[in-house]
């Protein structure tokens, strides 16, 4: 019987702590500001490559983060992400600086900061998903459905597909140690054109979404 009460309450500690990440990610989406996207901007450094509003953007080698920044998807700025990470990757390693890390509030703020807007989603192509999962080397690193590699995640037990804060926060914040497998694994680090990221997202969003 005590067995059976400890099983119970380990796994109401588990769905409850689930419930409260979740929680977590919806009240930052909900409350996610422009504004305060900027501040997060201003104190993680990014102005030091990025002109922000104000600045002039010929002192700086990144893309200039404009206000208001024009509306996007949300694939759109994680393609960018992504295909700039080796670069700013450079960048820090030049400068000696520590890689700044965003919990899932910060993302939110900053991504509303960067223009993204939900209503900017396009439908994905499913079938070029799932080739890009192929072409791109995800399956290398990463498994699927027991196809695959080992030394990353599992795809399949991934459900932040769909949701771009979680997404984004996780990808920034493990970027180096991915920057260092693929580095190691001698894989050409895939680079993303427009419009692939969505049909990729897509495509491995829907099979989460039959998987579970």
């Amino acid at each position: 019987m005590r067995s059976a009460r400890t099983g119970a309450a380990a796994a109401l500690g588990l769905v409850l702590a689930v419930l409260a990440a979740l929680a977590a990610t919806w009240t930052a989406e909900a409350a996610a500001t422009p504004e305060r996207g900027e501040q997060v901007a201003t104190a993680k450094g990014c102005g030091t490559c990025h002109a922000l509003p104000g600045e002039a953007r010929e002192k700086k080698p990144g893309p200039a983060f404009p206000s208001p920044a024009p509306r996007q998807a949300a694939s759109e700025v994680l393609r960018r992400l992504w295909n700039h990470i080796p670069g700013m990757r450079q960048h820090y390693m030049a400068r000696g600086s520590a890689w700044p890390t965003f919990n899932v509030r910060e993302m939110a703020d900053l991504l509303s900061f960067l223009g993204v807007q939900p209503d900017q989603e396009r439908a994905a192509n499913l079938e070029r998903g799932r080739a890009l999962l192929v072409q791109k080397g995800c399956l290398k690193c990463h498994g699927l459905a027991g196809e695959g590699g080992r030394v990353a995640p599992d795809l399949a037990r991934v459900r932040d597909f769909r949701d771009p804060v979680p997404l984004a926060t996780s990808l920034w914040n493990k970027a180096p140690a991915m920057l260092e497998r693929i580095d190691a694994s001698g894989i050409p680090y895939p680079i993303f054109r427009e419009g692939e990221m969505t049909d990729l997202l897509g495509f491995l969003g829907a099979f989460s979404d039959v998987s579970r």
